[in-house]
């Protein structure tokens, strides 16, 4: 047994290192199992290292529960139980059933995680974890600025990966996707990594010039690939939580440093912006290009864009018109947006508006909820004509209070409330703001969309600093990542 235990712990350290790119790799590849008439049945690396990683992971289950008490656990436990038993009334059975196993995959992942990393004793997990994590955001920031260059390039997006909103004959330039589903979910997997530069740019903690050049260069670089994702749930909630991680910090030459990178780094996404049109396949030049990333990502407030002159009345005669026939040259065709897009702001909102009357329209969906998962069937029911039975809410709070009515969302809340005091109470949280701020960022995304296996990350990141801090033993590993 404890031969087997020995191994367990082997192989499940090796996933956890490289859980951080696994996850960046939410979406591409994807392995395609058919579909229903309210879903379609996918795996995605991330769900499979979910199950292989809990697989393996048997062996050191006692060790859970001397470490983390039954009563406790008991009480975590209380999520994935209310999801799964949501199926009983659930009005999509089957998407319920698998979204609340991958729920306490998830969870299970997340105990594990903390397990290992207080009983990290040198360090030496946190330090490959966090040095996996920037060399992953790294790798796949540099691979959506390749995305972009290939699509003004002329290649097809089934090989860019890009979506089929973010290339170049929407806006005149493209936006990446990265290896996710969408813009929104490349941009929040760029929130932890981005938020962990910040930090240690702030704390000052490299001593040397290369060190600080490097550290520099990424944060900026991360940065810029943030902005370039023109997801505006994404950089919002960027800007808050750096905001609250630099009031936390309260060092003025933290904030002038951070706040210059950020200048920084908006001034080169926008110029981005601006010679992606001029190489791009629409009409559109440099600076109808950057103006209208601004105008966009500024949901309309800041219009900087060239206006169109009024058209000139002809009012030459016909027959004085000498008919001779000239080649006309070739125009490129304009882009469909001219600017910010009010259909993407007012979609949410009304799906949001649809969710909650639904969710008032049963005493059934009001208390227990419709049954994990099962959102877009319910939404479907109450109103067909406006919505299919596979759109999702795009707002996790509001879909979770259809799906698992007042009873599930007290549960959940006192879960985390519970887990909070105790991650405080055993000293969890007290070296330093990065994890707290990094869930904030998180929490402020799910405002903009739902649904668990595109964001399994926004559950896992934010654990990887925990007790996590630039001073005294931590020191001497972070020094050495970048």
């Amino acid at each position: 047994m404890q031969k087997l235990k020995k191994y367990s712990k082997l192989i499940t350290t090796g996933m956890l290192v490289i859980f951080p790119p696994i996850f960046f790799l939410s979406y591409y590849p994807l392995i395609s199992l058919g579909s229903t008439e309210s879903m379609n049945l996918e795996l995605s690396l991330p769900e499979i290292w979910l199950v292989l990683f809990f697989l393996f992971s048997l062996p050191q289950i006692p060790d859970l529960f001397r470490f983390y008490k039954l009563k406790n656990l008991c009480i975590i436990a209380l999520i994935p139980l209310y999801f799964a038993l949501s199926a009983i009334w659930s009005d999509n059975r089957l998407r319920t059933i698998l979204t609340s196993g991958l729920s306490f995959l998830v969870i299970f992942a997340m105990l594990s995680l903390i397990y290992r990393l207080k009983n990290d004793v040198k360090n030496r997990l946190r330090h490959h974890l966090i040095k996996s994590l920037l060399y992953a955001s790294a790798i796949v920031s540099a691979f959506c600025w390749v995305q972009c260059i290939a699509d003004v390039a002329g290649f097809d997006r089934h090989i860019t990966l890009l979506c089929s909103g973010c290339t170049a004959s929407m806006f005149g330039f493209p936006h990446p996707s990265g290896f996710a589903i969408e813009p929104q979910f490349m941009g929040n997997l760029l929130l932890a990594p981005t938020l962990l530069c910040f930090y240690l740019v702030s704390t000052s903690v490299f001593t040397t010039r290369k060190k600080k050049v490097l550290l520099f260069s990424l944060t900026l670089f991360l940065t810029m690939t943030l902005f370039l994702t023109l997801s505006r749930g994404a950089i919002y909630a960027f800007v808050v939580a750096l905001l609250t991680l630099q009031i936390w910090i309260h060092k003025k030459s933290a904030f002038f440093k951070s706040l210059g990178i950020c200048i920084l780094a908006g001034i080169f996404s926008l110029a981005g912006f601006g010679f992606l049109s001029v190489l791009g396949p629409t009409s559109d030049g440099f600076r109808t290009g950057a103006t209208k990333a601004l105008h966009q990502l500024s949901l309309g407030i800041i219009d900087l864009r060239q206006k169109v002159a009024e058209p000139i009345n002809n009012t030459t005669p016909v027959s004085s018109v000498v008919d001779v026939e000239e080649e006309i040259p070739y125009q490129p065709p304009a882009p469909i947006f001219d600017g910010y897009v009010p259909e993407s702001t007012n979609t949410r909102l009304n799906l949001n508006s649809l969710a909650i009357k639904t969710w008032a329209s049963s005493p059934q969906y009001i208390t227990i909820g419709a049954g994990l998962g099962s959102a877009g069937l319910a939404m479907h029911s109450y109103n067909p004509e406006e919505i299919g039975p596979k759109e999702i809410v795009q707002n996790q709070y509001v879909s979770l209070l259809l799906e698992v009515g007042l009873v599930g969302c007290a549960t959940v809340l006192g879960v985390v409330i519970f887990t909070t005091f105790t991650l405080i109470k055993h000293k969890l949280l007290a070296k330093n703001p990065l994890p707290i701020c990094t869930v904030l960022g998180f929490l402020l995304t799910l405002c903009f969309f739902s649904g668990l296996p595109n964001a399994l990350h926004v559950y896992l990141f934010p654990l990887l600093f925990l007790n996590f801090s630039h001073v005294s033993k931590n020191y001497l590993l972070i020094k050495d990542i970048v």
